[in-house]
């Protein structure tokens, strides 16, 4: 039966667990030390002899030596500087698709799978696809039932990973070379429809008034009125008002720095599923710190540290912004009889209400952290139709 050993903060691990990387595990093999581990792609083994204490307690100083030289970079492959006579190399059994996807994430994406629903739950097609030739992939694709956004968006994703399989030889093909994009329709969501002016007092006054909070809710509306203002007000994306911390806001310089989000995962948008990282696109912006806005946000930020949250919840958690569409903004505008709307739908009306007021389309995609075009096709809309055209 193999037996783990534990020296101090280093801990042997059981035969058939993986150790983690630059580790060296330590097992009983036929009551002779067996040392086993992994450096550069290859799986190496030591024996040590007999086991028992005295040379359980040796083995220790040839165990943090292996693992020293792997993280200097001054490991003997010969194994002659650890004791052995002959080097015993095992060779690295080939890895399944499923693996060499998750190690091109981590390592060459820097991503998490369990974290990335895009990369999630590809990694679950191919885990249903099973152990197929490169030249099957194609086929497999084109008969899962996307519509052609995800569609297009999957076919990227392993685009990319085939030309990283293909430049590392492990396969000697791109399945999906030359294989064009699916034609998306261009159809504006209705329910991203930009708010009027008149339609955005309406939804704040009613938020600020509780006018139509239940009157056996555990919370008041208005609770959330900070936040829902912010949003109107300077356009960010949902995840980035629930992530915005204190430091951010800077009451001397009067600017808000929008540098980072909250982001829901594939586990939900909860406050526990949430992970902080950058921007959408990696984009750090700055924004003007009105009066309106220092005025509101002040009292928010009394007695917080610079990394505590502007917004939070009832409970002081990240703010769920589902819930928040759920339980509130859609509560409301049903209240005011007005078109559902998700909570998206502001960020659109910032980028109108921007063009509208004269702000010019580079200047507008800065506020909103976008480029240009983007900022044109996705988040600007005409809310004043003219209703004449120019003289001739």
């Amino acid at each position: 039966m193999p037996v783990t050993v534990k020296f101090g903060s280093q801990m042997g691990h059981v035969l058939g667990h993986k150790s983690p990387k630059g580790t060296v595990a330590i097992t009983n093999c036929k009551e002779r030390i067996r040392l086993r581990w992994r450096y550069q792609g290859k799986r190496y083994s030591l024996s040590l002899g007999t086991y028992n204490k005295p040379n359980l307690n040796a083995s220790k100083k040839v165990l943090l030596q292996i693992e020293l030289d792997m993280a200097s970079g001054n490991f003997d492959d010969s194994l002659v500087k650890y004791g052995a006579k002959e080097a015993k190399v095992e060779v690295e059994l080939p890895k399944t698709l499923v693996e060499y996807f998750e190690f091109w994430v981590s390592n060459y994406k820097q991503l998490d799978c369990n974290k990335n629903s895009d990369y999630f739950h590809l990694r679950n097609t191919l885990r249903k696809w099973g152990e197929i030739v490169p030249s099957e992939m194609l086929s497999n694709l084109n008969t899962e039932k996307y519509c052609p956004k995800t569609y297009n968006e999957r076919l990227s994703i392993l685009k990319s990973f085939s030309t990283w399989m293909l430049m590392k030889k492990y396969w000697n093909l791109n399945p999906f070379e030359g294989v064009s994009r699916r034609k998306v329709k261009k159809t504006e969501k209705a329910d991203r429809i930009p708010f009027s002016e008149d339609e955005i007092k309406l939804i704040l006054e009613a938020i600020k008034n509780d006018t139509y909070c239940p009157k056996s809710s555990r919370y008041k509306h208005s609770f959330y009125y900070p936040f829902i203002y912010f949003i109107f007000k300077t356009g960010v994306r949902n995840a980035e008002a629930v992530g915005l911390r204190v430091g951010s806001l800077d009451f001397t310089l009067n600017r808000v720095v929008i540098k980072e989000v909250l982001a829901r995962t594939v586990n939900g948008t909860h406050a526990a599923a949430r992970v902080r990282k950058e921007t959408k696109n990696g984009k750090i912006r700055v924004l003007p710190f009105t009066e309106d806005l220092k005025g509101l946000l002040a009292p928010l930020v009394v007695g917080k540290l610079a990394d505590d949250l502007v917004f939070t919840s009832v409970s002081g958690k990240p703010i769920d912004d589902r819930m928040f569409q759920r339980r509130i903004f859609s509560v409301v505008l049903k209240g005011l009889n007005l078109p559902h709307r998700v909570l998206y739908a502001c960020r659109h009306t910032f980028g109108s209400r921007c063009i509208e007021a004269g702000i010019n389309p580079v200047m507008t995609a800065f506020l909103m952290g976008n480029n240009p075009e983007t900022a044109l096709r996705n988040y600007t809309h005409q809310l004043n139709i003219p209703t004449n055209l120019p003289n001739i």
